[in-house]
Order: C-alpha cells, then sequence, then structure tokens
C-alpha cells in the first residue's frame, strides 16, 4: 500500500451509520454518464495492453456530508454462479491473480488519474477530488473465496469539502491493463477470455471525526447497479481465417 494521509490510517476500522440503495459500478465513467458500459468484452488479443479498462465506482451521498475527506470500497471479482459456492470449485484463473508477486502483479491499478470521470452538473455525477491534494492505497487477496478476489481501496484528500444529500459523486477509479494476455508480453496468464461478475459490495464514506450527522457511512445497496461483467459472454473472438481450396472442396463434397 502507497504512503497516505492520516485519514487513510483509520479507513478500514471505524464503526459506521448502515445506508442502502445508494452505490453504483461501471466501465469507462460515472454510471450517469453516455459512454458507461456494464460489460466490456474484450479479444484478449493485445490491443488494450498500456491503455487500461476504467472501472468507474459513484454514490449518493445519504444525508448533507459538510466535512467528508475520504472513501472506502470493497469490491469482489469471482465467477458468477447463484447460491453456496459447490465443493470443489476452480480458483479464480491466472489472469485475475493481481497481488504482488502473482501473474500479473503490476496491472492493477489504484488510484487513478480522475480527470474527464463524471460532470459537475447537478444531479448528474460530481466528481469531489479535483483539483485537490489526493491519496489512496489497495489490498487485493486473490485467494478471498476458492473463486472470488475481494479488492479493498481507500482514498482520501487532505482538506474536508462539503456533500449534497442525495446528489451522485464519484467514489473512486480502478485501473484494470490487460498485460498476460498474449505471449509476446511475457508469460501468459490465462483466463482473460473468462467471464467475471465484478460486485460493488460496500463504499464507506469518512468525515473528519466528530463532525455533523456521523463519522462514518457504510452503503451497501445499489443505487442504480452495483455491479458490471468483465466478458458476459464468457469467449474471445476468434480470428478469420482463410480456407484453402482443398477444404473448402472437402465441406462441398
Amino acid at each position: 500500500m502507497r504512503r497516505h494521509f492520516p485519514w487513510l490510517l483509520v479507513l478500514f476500522g471505524v464503526a459506521a451509520t448502515p445506508a442502502h440503495a445508494q452505490i453504483n459500478l461501471a466501465w469507462n465513467d460515472c454510471i450517469t454518464q453516455a459512454n458507461a458500459a456494464e460489460n466490456i468484452q474484450y479479444a484478449c488479443d493485445g490491443s488494450r495492453n498500456g491503455t487500461p479498462f476504467l472501472l468507474v465506482a459513484s454514490f449518493l451521498a445519504p444525508t448533507d456530508l459538510p466535512q467528508f475527506v475520504g472513501v472506502e470500497m470493497i469490491i469482489d471479482i469471482g465467477l458468477p454462479m447463484d447460491g453456496p459456492v459447490p465443493p470443489n470449485t476452480p480458483p479464480l484463473a491466472d489472469w485475475w491473480r493481481l497481488a504482488v508477486g502473482e501473474c500479473r502483479d503490476g496491472n492493477l491499478l489504484f488510484p487513478v488519474s480522475l480527470d474527464g470521470i463524471g460532470t459537475g452538473t447537478t444531479g448528474v455525477c460530481r466528481n469531489p477530488w479535483l483539483a485537490e491534494r489526493t491519496d489512496g492505497g489497495y489490498e487485493y487477496n486473490s485467494t478471498y473465496l476458492p473463486n472470488v478476489a475481494r479488492l479493498r481501496t481507500g482514498f482520501a484528500r487532505d482538506t474536508p469539502t462539503a456533500l449534497t444529500a442525495g446528489q451522485q459523486y464519484v467514489g473512486g477509479v480502478v485501473g484494470l491493463d490487460t498485460f498476460g494476455d498474449i505471449a509476446n508480453d511475457g508469460p501468459v496468464c490465462a483466463g482473460c477470455c473468462q467471464s467475471i461478475l465484478i460486485v460493488l459490495q460496500t463504499v464507506g464514506l469518512y468525515q473528519e471525526t466528530g463532525a455533523p450527522g456521523g463519522d462514518v457511512f457504510y452503503l451497501t445497496g445499489p443505487a442504480t447497479r452495483q455491479h458490471v461483467w468483465w466478458q458476459q459472454v464468457p469467449e474471445c473472438p476468434t480470428p478469420a481465417r482463410r480456407k484453402s481450396w482443398g477444404s473448402i472442396k472437402t465441406t462441398y463434397r
């Protein structure tokens, strides 16, 4: 985890006030924006290497927060299934091994630039982090469950700001680079084409200690949608190949 402001030292252990139906998740941008997406279908062909996909979490402030300073997020990444995990469920593929020393170490990016994310228009999606000194860090556990990884992030600004009840705000942006999908990147980390469900489980909103309204709020329910897909159709496009005249004759005999 990176060096961080004093606020980040307490993001992972403070009693909180629960709230519901307040969080959103999308690819590319805040869920209210035209280019926001629920699913990414990527060919796993090296074409996005060095240009990370952006996972954008947002939230609706549950009440006026006059001294807002930071956000904690918990995101689960796993194989889609209903009900309990069956015995002998295979672990996540190597492509989702993103922790230090694992197959795709270095391909999970947090924090990343927030420039161009959200909009300042009232009622849409404000960005409370722009033009401020910010810092953050993350923990990634690729074996949280046999088929689920858990990402936990902390992000803070060095001065408080006021949030308005009911307004949607950018909570944080996670970058997912794609190196390891093809052989010329080095070792191939299998599993890029696998269908994966990504769920924003919790957003914790932090104020300065003793602030009006409470110090911490945990948001756990979707305002619009708290999940996205990676490869919802679980296969990559197959490159077109020319058929030989011999194979064509064999097909039509």
